[in-house]
């Protein structure tokens, strides 16, 4: 019986953290026994909480006037019938109503949650990966992404899905592409923007295989990428235009 309450807590206890749109976050962060410690914690306040309203319900009679409310009597034999199971009736009752509590605070939080909490949540939580992903998105600035194959991509990200409860994918909206050399500098050798300015002005009646822009979106695994930054083409530009300089004046001499 101990073993079936504890499995029944640990179950309603995963349910809520894994549904819940914030605490779902940090569960996926999360392995081994910090999940069990997690679930059971959730699980155990709201089987306390669903004890306490039993215990309550039970204080004031509330089954006992339900009955007394009933005309027809003779047709409530259940419970006489199965009087010697009335702690088992007990404990199926406590866990549905902690069943209850448990999807009407998941429903709520997700009735009151909206993107701007998730990102604040998010904050607390995210590597710098996905803040870096998480604010371009709000500002709508361009991101370089370097994957370990060599390829580059600068692009726009596109919303984040947390459905998951962390960002696997990022799907970006390219504006340039390339690749490292050996040297290790940036080479563009696709720019994107202009074939957009070319063919979604409203002024071409070429007809082209996609229909809108976002037709052009590609997904990237967050495990290919080896580096990712904010890009300025203006700053990227001033760079590879500058001088080459040197540290001016010899090392001071030791005394």
């Amino acid at each position: 019986m101990g073993a079936l309450i504890l499995g029944v807590v640990l179950i309603l206890g995963y349910f809520y953290q894994s549904n819940h749109p914030y605490r779902r976050l940090r569960l996926v962060r999360n392995s081994g026994y910090h999940i069990y410690f997690k679930a059971g914690l959730s699980g155990l306040v709201f089987v306390l909480l669903a004890t306490a309203t039993w215990l309550l319900i039970d204080f004031v009679d509330l089954p006992s006037n339900l009955v007394d409310g009933v005309e027809d009597k003779p047709k409530l034999t259940f419970i006489e019938q199965n009087i010697s199971y009335w702690k088992e009736i007990k404990a199926a009752a406590i866990f549905l109503i902690a069943l209850v509590f448990c999807s009407l605070n998941i429903f709520l939080c997700k009735l009151l949650s909206n993107k701007k909490k998730v990102y604040e949540e998010l904050a607390s939580i995210a590597n710098d990966l996905e803040m870096l992903i998480v604010k371009s998105t709000i500002e709508v600035k361009p991101i370089r992404v370097e994957l370990d194959c060599g390829k580059v991509y600068v692009g726009l990200p596109e919303t984040p899905d947390f459905e998951s409860g962390e960002i696997k994918y990022i799907t970006l909206l390219p504006l340039l592409s390339g690749y490292v050399d050996d040297e290790k500098k940036i080479v563009f050798n696709n720019n994107y923007y202009l074939h957009y300015e070319e063919y979604f002005n409203g002024k071409s009646e070429e007809e082209t295989e996609h229909n809108s822009i976002n037709d052009f979106s590609i997904v990237i695994p967050v495990e290919e990428v080896v580096v990712a930054s904010r890009f300025s083409i203006d700053a990227f530009i001033a760079f590879r235009n500058a001088k080459e300089s040197v540290l001016i004046g010899p090392p001071n001499p030791k005394s």
